[in-house]
């Protein structure tokens, strides 16, 4: 009987062990370049009133560093930016609408699935431009954005990646009384390197 405990109890603690090191084998700083595919949206109201959306694709980086938590879990801490404009619609008025130099800073809970799949949800406090294509109406806007994806491993170092974000963003009101709400939608596949 005591054999069976001590080789139970041997078997559990290799099985932490290795759970472990799965983690372990996410943990650490990553850079990755992202393929991006939004579908943006503006409602305004007041002077150029609108309800639209539009189709961008872009490029999308992001830096990120990932504790293991032990077992399968990590907890990870990141920045995001986004380049160049996203078609947001049109307003009554003709101008388009964009959401412009986006970014994000990222807290990425995760779950190693083994030691070369995860799989996270995203939760992101997220900053832009508002701008039209007339280019007199800019304003900052603030959201905050929720997302789900997974990341698998080529090699030691390699991985891809692909996720679904959604973002929305707090009122605003540009000089000439347009209110508008923004709201975006990013499908992204990229690949990335590990430290």
């Amino acid at each position: 009987m005591r054999k069976l405990f001590a080789l139970t109890a041997v078997t559990a603690a290799l099985a932490a062990s290795q759970a472990f090191a799965q983690a372990k084998n996410h943990e650490g700083f990553s850079l990755g370049a992202n393929a991006e595919f939004d579908r943006s949206s503006v409602e305004a109201t007041g002077t150029g009133a609108a309800s639209d959306s539009g189709n961008s694709t872009g490029l999308g980086l992001q830096a990120q560093y990932s504790w293991a938590l032990g077992s399968n879990f990590l907890l990870g801490l990141g920045v995001t930016a986004n380049t160049g404009n996203r078609k947001a619609g049109a307003y009554s008025n003709g101008n388009e609408a964009y959401i412009k130099d986006r970014y994000a800073i990222d807290l990425i809970p995760s779950i190693a699935v083994n030691d070369k799949v995860l799989v996270f949800a995203k939760v992101s406090s997220v900053g832009a431009n508002g701008t039209s294509s007339s280019g007199t109406g800019t304003a900052s806007i603030q959201g905050l954005g929720y997302g789900l994806g997974f990341r698998a491993m080529i090699d030691n170092k390699l991985f891809w990646q692909a996720a679904y974000d959604y973002v929305k963003f707090t009122d605003v009101t540009f000089a000439n009384g347009t209110v508008s709400s923004f709201k975006t939608n990013i499908l992204s596949v990229g690949i990335g390197y590990k430290f």
